[in-house]
C-alpha cells in the first residue's frame, strides 16, 4: 500500500487551506476590533471583542468544515454538507469562547511584556504557550466530539477521531499561539502577515496529517467499511 495516496495528500490539503482561510478571517477581524477598540478594559469593550471573535469563529469552522466536506463526500456522498459543517460551526464558535475568556477576564496585565525582566517575560511565554497547548487539546477533542456526532452515522468504530483532533488541535495551536505571540506594536504589518499565514499553514498540516493518519488506519481495507482515504 502506497502512502500518501492521491486522497490522503487532497485532505492534507483541503485541511490546511480551510485552516488558513478560516484564520485569516479571524484574524482580519481581529485586527479591526484592535484597532477599533484598542486593549478592551471595559466590560462593554470586552463582551463586544468576544462578540466579534464568536463570530469569528462561525467564519472559520464554517470554511474549514465546507473544505473538510469537499474531500469527505467523495468517499462518501451520503455525509450532508451542512450537517457536518454544522457539527464544526458549533465547535469553533465553543473553541474561541474557551480560549478568549480567560485572556479577557482572568489573565489581567499578561499581554504586555515590555516592562518585564527577559526572565520573566521567558516564563510567561512558556505559562501561556502552554495553556495554548492545552486549549488546543481541549478544543481538538471537542472538534473530533462533534464532528462524530456526524461521522458515526457513516463510520462505524470512529471513536478514535476525538484522539486525533485533540493531538492535531493540540499542535496547531500551539503553532498559532506561536506565530501570535511575537509581534509587538513595533512590528511591521507584512512581517504580522507572514508570521499569520505560516502559523495557520503549520496549523492546518498539522490537523491534516494526523487526521489523516487515523483515517488511513480506519479506512484499511480489512476494516470492511466505506473508504474516506484510499491508497493510490
Amino acid at each position: 500500500m502506497k502512502w500518501p495516496g492521491k486522497y490522503t495528500r487532497k485532505w492534507m490539503m483541503h485541511c490546511t487551506l480551510g485552516a488558513l482561510l478560516g484564520i485569516g478571517a479571524a484574524g482580519v477581524i481581529a485586527f479591526a476590533v484592535n484597532h477599533t477598540l484598542g486593549e478592551p478594559v471595559t466590560l462593554p469593550q470586552k463582551l463586544t471583542v468576544l462578540s466579534s471573535m464568536l463570530a469569528a469563529g462561525a467564519i472559520e469552522g464554517s470554511l474549514l468544515g465546507y473544505m473538510q466536506w469537499r474531500v469527505l463526500q467523495e468517499r462518501n456522498p451520503q455525509l450532508p454538507a451542512l450537517e457536518w459543517m454544522g457539527w464544526t460551526v458549533a465547535v469553533a464558535v465553543l473553541g474561541w469562547f474557551l480560549g478568549m475568556l480567560p485572556f479577557l477576564f482572568f489573565l489581567v496585565g499578561t499581554a504586555d511584556n515590555s516592562s518585564q525582566a527577559p526572565a520573566a517575560a521567558l516564563d510567561n511565554f512558556f505559562v501561556l504557550s502552554s495553556f495554548a497547548v492545552a486549549v488546543g487539546l481541549l478544543v481538538g477533542a471537542l472538534f473530533g466530539l462533534f464532528q462524530l456526532f456526524s461521522l458515526r452515522k457513516y463510520v462505524p468504530a470512529a471513536g478514535k477521531w476525538i484522539l486525533a483532533n485533540a493531538l492535531g488541535w493540540g499542535l496547531g495551536l500551539g503553532w498559532i499561539y506561536l506565530a501570535a505571540s511575537w509581534p509587538d506594536e513595533n512590528t511591521s504589518l507584512p512581517l504580522i502577515i507572514i508570521s499569520g499565514v505560516l502559523g495557520g499553514i503549520m496549523a492546518g498540516l498539522s490537523v491534516g496529517f494526523i487526521t489523516c493518519i487515523y483515517l488511513q488506519k480506519l479506512t484499511h481495507p480489512k476494516s470492511q467499511i466505506v473508504y474516506f482515504l484510499k491508497a493510490t
